[in-house]
């Protein structure tokens, strides 16, 4: 009887070991954070875009603010906050910037001047849009949603994803899947 607790302790103390070492040989630990509306959109209402897939920003929009192909990735801000919001997207911004400042490249579109200055010192570029063209913009060429103020695109103008820069947590998963995109995990 006790010969045989002795090969059953073994044996379970045996078993998540071999396992740890199957994985660990023939295992890869690879994340990916895939591109957005690559198959379908949600129009909003008041769209009338004709939508291709998978879907990518149209390289007119993308050399308003003096896009690069060769950049990895652009963080594009919507900025139609009140002044307190306003600077928590600044703060996020320069939480980006310094663990991103060579990777990652950001616009803030602004819907006035005010708007342009409370956030100017972060931005690598700040268009300034009246409001008809600031809603077009933010709804059906970037599909932000009402509660997001952010939009990551890559080189290939494709959206992989959305954040909002007032939340903390928007803005911590937004760092995780930057590291993740840029495999620096």
């Amino acid at each position: 009887m006790k010969f045989k607790k002795i090969i059953f302790l073994l044996l379970a103390l045996l078993l998540p070991v071999l396992i740890f070492i199957f994985l660990k040989s023939f295992g890869k630990n690879k994340f990916d954070v895939a591109p957005l509306f690559q198959e379908a959109v949600e129009v909003p209402l008041d769209c009338s875009i004709r939508y291709k897939f998978p879907y990518t920003i149209p390289d007119s929009i993308l050399a308003r603010f003096s896009w690069n192909h060769n950049d990895s990735l652009a963080l594009v801000v919507f900025d139609d906050t009140f002044d307190t919001s306003r600077q928590k997207i600044s703060i996020q911004l320069s939480r980006l910037n310094v663990e991103f400042k060579e990777e990652l490249s950001y616009v803030v579109y602004s819907e006035n001047a005010k708007a342009e200055r409370g956030l100017q010192h972060n931005s690598n570029s700040v268009v300034e849009i009246n409001n008809p063209q600031f809603s077009l913009f933010r709804k059906c060429i970037f599909l932000v949603k009402a509660y997001d103020n952010a939009v990551l695109v890559d080189s290939a103008g494709r959206i992989r994803g959305q954040y909002n820069l007032t939340n903390l947590d928007d803005a911590d998963r937004l760092i995780v899947e930057l590291k993740i995109i840029l495999k620096k995990y």
